[in-house]
């Protein structure tokens, strides 16, 4: 039973997370701006969480190293898009980055660590292209990157030993069901 109470407690901190107080203070600024965007947007929070989950299922360097290349990645793709720099498709790359995250994570597949730095980073693509802003909204979206991927981490620690890896793989799922559905147009 206890395990059950702990997956339920991992479940309400994560809804918890965007009080809507919070957000109505924080969101004046470019930071707070950036640091609640990715959280804010149900695509972009399922698929930082999902490089999260991913990192901690792949173990030792890839639990910093994952996050890392996505937020190089997200950083890297926004400033070309202010730059002027076009992504085609780049709605439906968001939505097959949660699908291909969400696939890997569903899977348990543990890549070798350069092949799973350039997943992540070319999914991060997609979450970074569309966001905007001036240099303090940047500072906070990376934050933002920083926390919901290390959640993510958090996550496959708490459901590993309060439920089973079965249950990580199980939000795996959810996240490419998620990019299915988007790709659909249903979300």
């Amino acid at each position: 039973m206890s395990g059950r109470l702990a997956a339920v407690a991992a479940i309400m901190v994560l809804l918890a997370a965007l009080p809507a107080e919070a957000r109505t203070v924080l969101s004046g600024g470019a930071f707070g701006q950036g640091l609640l965007g990715p959280a804010g947007v149900l695509a972009h929070l399922l698929g930082l969480l999902a490089v999260g989950l991913w990192a901690g299922q792949n173990g030792g360097p890839a639990v910093w190293q994952l996050p890392a290349a996505a937020l190089t990645a997200a950083l890297a793709a926004g400033m070309a898009a202010r730059f002027g720099v076009r992504l085609p498709f780049a709605g439906e790359g968001l939505a097959a980055s949660l699908v291909l995250l969400g696939a890997l994570v569903a899977m348990g597949l543990r890549a070798p660590l350069v092949v799973a730095i350039l997943a992540v980073a070319a999914a991060a693509v997609f979450h970074g292209y569309v966001q905007a802003g001036p240099p303090l909204f940047w500072v906070g979206f990376a934050a933002s990157v920083l926390l919901l991927t290390s959640a993510g981490v958090g996550l496959v620690a708490v459901l590993g030993q309060a439920a089973s890896p079965r249950a990580v793989q199980m939000c795996g799922g959810a996240v490419a069901l998620a990019g299915v559905l988007d790709l659909l147009g249903v979300l």
